[in-house]
């Protein structure tokens, strides 16, 4: 075996062009797949949690209107539960946490300065970071059981009224002419979903919100026991709803629970098959790769033809003909190979130094997407070595002394 390692490396290295192109080929088809892949990953993970809302299990409730009559009770008449109703579920098997949230759209919300910024302001408990999966930059807290009970004037602002307004953590503004301390400031994301709007929002204690306004809760967010799935997390909603609100329990209008789980699969699946699509293509680039290699070897053999003859002729069999020939294609994917791989993360290394957009989020080859590789590549270097290595094996001798290639 080590024979024919040493007479293989020697074959290699005096036809040294020809190596060197069979090399480059599978590196550069390894890099496509790699690097591909890789932005396919970031890409996919930086959008999946863009799309946190629709991932999580938290349930979104809203008071809605009766579609239907219901024992005495008419249609079109408006379900506005209490917060104290409303933190009733809390006692249902179905129910682990709940938050309770204010709204108003038309405040009069400004800087220290006076300077007017968006009016939209909403009174949350403590539950509603958690709930919402909420991320906060550093230096901020979230509103606590202290400034429910204190009725404090504090508030979070969302990332995008913060650059509006210049606003930052420890920093003043005014809701109505009352001023308030800004307690923490969402982390910036320029895409995915957003809820009411929350990136240009004032939120505070929902205690001193109704110190302001007197009003119903605008929504709910609900999080679900553990075991229980969305399905039966919303029917056990509406028939709680239904018998305290007094409504038909069919009627869908009166509590609308949007089911983001469908979406939430429709969007997994797009951007898996995003990845997919990168991936295949890279393998396509990786194949084309390996034909060169299987070209190269054809040429070997054409030009080899007269080696081969004399090495049949003094006794060598075919399977060793055979085994030189697979070997040689062997250590050719396999140094390519290696320095496909290297390549690649070196090239991911600089995409992240240089900076991608932050819709496409940070590139990353995953332990997978390199085993991957490496399942093709071995496909794919047994089909380009091995017909060579037959054709060569089955040479006659007689006919290969003869050949004048």
């Amino acid at each position: 075996m080590t024979g024919l390692l040493s007479q293989t490396i020697q074959t290699l290295l005096a036809h040294r062009l020809r190596s060197f192109l069979a090399i480059l080929a599978i590196v550069w088809g390894v890099i496509s797949v790699l690097v591909l892949v890789g932005l396919g990953e970031g890409f996919y993970q930086t959008n999946t949690k863009s799309f946190e809302l629709l991932m999580s299990d938290t349930q979104i409730v809203f008071p809605g209107q009766t579609t239907k009559a219901w024992q005495g009770f008419s249609a079109q008449r408006d379900v506005s539960p209490s917060e104290n109703e409303m933190r009733q579920l809390v006692k249902q098997s179905a129910v682990r946490n709940i938050s309770v949230v204010y709204g108003k759209w038309d405040a009069k919300v400004t800087d220290l300065k006076g300077h007017m910024l968006p009016g939209y302001v909403s009174g949350i408990d403590n539950q509603f970071v958690a709930l919402r999966n909420l991320k906060l930059v550093k230096q901020s807290r979230k509103i606590n059981r202290s400034d429910l009970n204190n009725h404090n004037r504090v508030a979070m602002v969302g990332w995008q009224l913060a650059e509006i307004g210049d606003l930052q953590v420890g920093g003043e503004l005014k809701v109505n002419g009352i001023p308030f301390v800004i307690i923490g400031v969402s982390q910036k994301k320029e895409n995915g979903i957003s809820l009411n709007n929350e990136e240009s929002q004032v939120m505070i204690p929902s205690t001193t919100f109704n110190d302001i306004w007197k009003s119903k809760p605008m929504m709910l967010l609900v999080s679900p026991a553990d075991a229980i799935s969305g399905v039966v997390l919303r029917k056990s909603l509406q028939s709680f709803f239904a018998k305290q609100q007094h409504f038909d329990p069919s009627d869908k209008g009166a509590i609308y629970m949007p089911d983001f789980g469908k979406e939430a699969v429709f969007f997994k699946t797009l951007l898996r098959g995003i990845q997919l699509f990168l991936g295949a293509s890279g393998a396509m680039t990786l194949a084309v790769g390996a034909l060169g290699v299987a070209n190269i070897m054809f040429l070997s053999v054409t030009e080899r033809t007269r080696e081969i003859g004399v090495r049949l002729a003094v006794g060598a069999t075919p399977n060793n003909i055979l085994g030189q020939f697979l070997v040689e294609g062997a250590i050719l994917v396999a140094c390519g190979t290696v320095i496909g791989i290297i390549s690649s993360y070196a090239i991911i290394a600089l995409l992240n130094y240089i900076g991608m957009p932050e819709w496409l989020g940070f590139p990353v080859i995953t332990l997978e997407a390199v085993w991957m590789s490496l399942a093709v590549i071995t496909v794919l270097a047994l089909l380009a070595s091995y017909f060579p290595a037959r054709r060569a094996s089955n040479l006659i001798p007689v006919i290969a002394l003869n050949s004048r290639a």
